[in-house]
């Protein structure tokens, strides 16, 4: 079991301890939740989606840019791992306060295969660099 940022991971989940306070430890959580499949260099896979009340997806999460690269089983397997980050953090538990903060905000996030770059990492709009993941 490993803790960061308020964070628990425990059989492959995120769980928050006491609660996710803050943007920040949303995207930490979901670094520590994507696995980066082999042979993807040059990959990208954007999500746009709302949480819902309970701290998971309100619907399905819209892929916003898709840019697969490598053989098509390295395809396959990096839009899989992507969807996967979703489904093994969510749902967050998320403080009555922050709730409040967050209300109805569009979350963008960016799981990228690239070499580390300066992105927007403000608020709700997260982007992931593989170097940041675990490898697969």
């Amino acid at each position: 079991m490993i803790a960061a940022a308020g964070i628990v991971l425990s059989m492959g989940s995120a769980r928050a301890v006491e609660g996710i306070h803050s943007w920040a430890e949303i995207r930490a959580a979901f670094v520590k939740c994507w696995t980066v499949p082999r042979g993807t260099e040059g990959s990208v896979v954007a999500f746009q989606f709302l949480f819902a009340p309970d701290g998971g997806l309100r619907g399905p999460p819209r892929v916003l840019a898709r840019v697969l690269k490598g053989d098509e089983p390295a395809k396959r397997a990096y839009e899989a791992a992507a969807y996967a980050a979703l489904d093994r953090c969510l749902p967050f538990k998320i403080t009555p306060a922050f709730k409040m903060v967050m209300g109805e905000t569009l979350v963008l996030l960016r799981f990228v295969n690239t070499p580390r770059e300066p992105a927007l990492n403000l608020g709700s709009s997260m982007t992931i660099f593989a170097a940041e993941a675990k490898p697969e």
